[in-house]
């Protein structure tokens, strides 16, 4: 560890006497320096308010930095693993994967985490119809690229984009597509997360799937998505659905609106899930008690398959659990006891209870019963310590570095008149500030990968016992870094039937991998933070949270204070509290106007930001089209060249910001950054647009909230050698 710095080096006789011999050089005048003078008695309080500030500053540690964030509402941030989203291909048949299913990135563990059904996708065809008839395009050629429009290439209403399976998709069984897209010409926006409220389509579609009826009869039916990530083809992401039965067909019909960014499909991927790096060495699954006898459960998470099982119900009502045990044979009366069987073929686990007679009956009640998953690496080392009673105690992990937010500790002691322990979960906390005297409380200290109790006045001390009465049942390792890797690079899996049977690709980078932060680094990001608007207090708040908005691509923004649509002689009449906002969107087409789906993205975007006096005003450019008719005199080598012109014109108008008027100078000198112009023998300026008034000298005088757009010109050139 480096040595920390002294910062109060320095005596008050120090400080005094540097000020002083500042004096010639800042104020020669001032020739008193004795202690009467009244400006030296300025001078040593200064010097005395240093000197206690510098001895304050010196006593600061990294605990009151942490107090420091807390005021502020920050704290840091843990340990993070890094995420992507991997497809599964060259399947014959219907293959579960669990949650949880280790995949790799060379040495790196990755766990899926959801549930997939791996369907053969060998042979899917897709087809897009739209006004002009139906065709045929292809998911992927020999570069694995296939850019098409699945709605047509202006977004038509109706269109229909439609996916045919080679073999029947299962019924009630998780499956998911991928669907990458491509927008040319830096239409790119930023990445819409999950579950954002504010965003608001541009173009809506309806899912569906093609089910046939018993008398033979079959129609396109509405299918219900668990998760669309493409927020109805904005951007690239997952669709997740459970099909109500079997069926070779799924479609995607545009039913309303118009895409900013008409949508152009990429790649098209079946058979995708989500993946976190990591590796689960102890999982926890909860379940409801029926009260009835042979009670049977299935776990979903894949280390039931791999692991040892362990079962714990609740014990009264203080919230303890008590410890099942595993048989092979059902005991004579009511124990506590559970058997477990697996199917080879499927590897699902199942595990049952007694009926009363032969084994105890499970209590009933919602999450009465709790499954737990241990690792053959961390059985017999779940139980990781034993309590002291002393304040203060640290007990080792026996495996890390641990992931916080799947972390879970438990704390038992044998109550008076049991014979065994019943044990209770303890909740993590950052620190004990909140803590009561009774609270059941740990922190995790991630640099010592330790389990850090508290003093005993703020969160509870574990009691002292004479067996390892500390444990943990929840535990994933991972997180930092290393788990940032490209795309391609998770290829296998440590499921031998995954690795021979399916081919495993990561068709994004793994992103999201964090090493926990530093106090220091937590300082620094708050103070960053500082710069960001929390609010919409000036207009450069307000463009630069427009242009932060997901999910759409803004061209340009400007927010005009004091005025609202249709507001005349502005900025000679302005309104109290009205804020208009003029967006102009990224896109293909020339003059663009944003959709009610975008306009109102930008609205509800804005409003959490929006001061209580303020009214925003979230409207689209009015486009005035400006055109040019001008004579110009040009050098006789640059004769016929009047395309020249056109271009620097428009150049010039393409940079145009919003509500500035046309001069005729400025049209002057565009023209004149043209080689071979001499001189210009007149210009007129002709324009068309909402509330445009011409000045008489020919000036154009657009509204606050227009924006110029080049129309047509008219340019004639004479040779200057006539």
């Amino acid at each position: 560890m480096l040595p920390l710095p002294n910062l109060d080096d320095r005596t008050f006789e120090q400080l005094v006497r540097e000020a002083r011999d500042l004096i010639p050089g800042v104020f020669p005048e001032w020739t008193d320096e004795n202690a009467h003078d009244p400006g030296i008695t300025l001078l040593e309080m200064l010097a005395w308010h240093l000197e206690v500030q510098q001895y304050r500053l010196d006593r600061l540690t990294a605990n009151h930095e942490r107090k420091f964030l807390k005021l502020l509402g920050e704290s840091p941030l843990p340990r993070a693993p890094a995420r992507s989203s991997v497809v599964f291909s060259g399947a014959d048949r219907a293959l579960k994967l669990p949650v949880g299913t280790v995949l790799r990135a060379g040495d790196t563990p990755y766990e899926t985490e959801r549930p997939l059904t791996v369907v053969p996708a060998d042979g899917v065809r897709l087809s897009v119809t739209t006004a002009s008839g139906s065709r045929e395009v292809s998911a992927g050629d020999e570069n694995g690229h296939a850019p098409f429009y699945p709605f047509g290439q202006d977004g038509e209403v109706g269109a229909r984009f439609s996916i045919r399976f080679r073999e029947p998709l299962p019924a009630n069984e998780p499956l998911s597509l991928w669907i990458e897209l491509a927008f040319d010409g830096g239409l790119e926006a930023k990445r819409i997360p999950p579950n954002e409220a504010s965003f608001v389509p541009s173009g809506t579609v309806e899912w569906t799937y093609w089910a046939e009826a018993e008398d033979g009869t079959a129609t396109w039916t509405p299918l219900p998505l668990e998760l669309d990530e493409t927020y109805a083809f904005h951007q690239s992401g997952s669709i997740r659905f459970h099909l109500p039965a079997t069926t070779r067909r799924l479609s995607v019909r545009m039913t309303g609106g118009a895409y900013d960014r008409v949508p152009r499909v990429r790649k098209l991927h079946v058979n995708e899930t989500s993946a976190a790096q990591g590796f689960s060495h102890a999982v926890v699954e909860t379940f409801d008690g029926t009260g009835a006898p042979d009670l049977a459960l299935r776990p979903r998470h894949a280390l039931f398959s791999r692991g040892v099982v362990q079962a714990q119900t609740r014990s009264g009502a203080d919230g303890g659990w008590v410890d099942w045990d595993e048989v092979e044979s059902w005991p004579d009366g009511p124990s506590r006891a559970f058997r477990t069987s697996r199917d080879d073929a499927t590897g699902e686990v199942t595990v049952t209870f007694g009926d009363g007679v032969h084994g105890a009956i499970p209590p009933e009640g919602v999450g009465a019963i709790r499954l737990i998953a241990v690792s053959p690496e961390l059985y017999g080392r779940a139980a990781c310590g034993a309590g002291t009673g002393i304040s203060g105690q640290r007990v080792k992990l026996p495996i890390g570095p641990a992931l916080p937010g799947a972390l879970l500790v438990q704390v038992g002691w044998v109550p008076e008149g049991a014979s065994a322990p019943v044990w209770h979960d303890w909740r993590r906390v950052d620190d004990f500030d909140r803590s009561r005297p009774d609270s059941r409380h740990y922190a995790l200290d991630d640099a010592e990968g330790e389990l850090r109790f508290s003093g005993g006045e703020r969160g509870a001390v574990p009691p002292a016992s004479g067996f390892p009465n500390i444990r943990v049942i929840g535990l994933r390792v991972g997180g930092g870094a290393i788990g940032n890797v490209k795309e391609g690079r998770i290829r296998s899996s440590d499921d031998s039937v995954v690795a021979e049977s399916l081919i495993i690709e990561n068709v994004r980078p793994a992103e999201g991998g964090a090493e926990p932060e530093t106090t220091g680094e937590a300082l620094r990001r708050v103070q960053r933070g500082v710069l960001e608007p929390d609010c919409g207090v000036t207009e450069e708040d307000i463009e630069r949270l427009v242009l932060a908005v997901p999910g759409i691509a803004v061209s340009r923004v400007k927010a005009i204070p004091g005025f609202r649509p249709g507001l005349r002689n502005y900025p000679e009449e302005r309104t109290l509290g009205d804020v208009t906002v003029v967006v102009e969107p990224r896109s293909q087409r020339e003059a663009a106007k944003p959709s009610a789906g975008f306009l109102q993205t930008v609205r509800n975007y804005l409003e959490p930001y929006r001061l209580l006096t303020t009214k925003f005003h979230v409207v689209p450019p009015e486009y005035v089209k400006v055109g040019v008719r001008a004579i110009v005199v040009v050098d006789p080598r640059y004769e016929a060249k009047e395309s020249r012109v056109h271009e620097a014109i428009d150049r010039w108008f393409a940079r145009w910001d919003f509500g500035r008027s046309v001069y005729k100078g400025d049209v002057y000198d565009a023209i004149h950054s043209v080689p071979g112009v001499v001189y210009i023998q007149d210009v007129w300026l002709m324009a068309d647009g909402k509330d445009v008034f011409k000045e008489e000298g020919g000036d154009v005088r657009i509204p606050p909230n227009g924006l110029v757009v080049s129309g047509a010109h008219e340019i004639e050139l004479l040779s200057s050698g006539r």
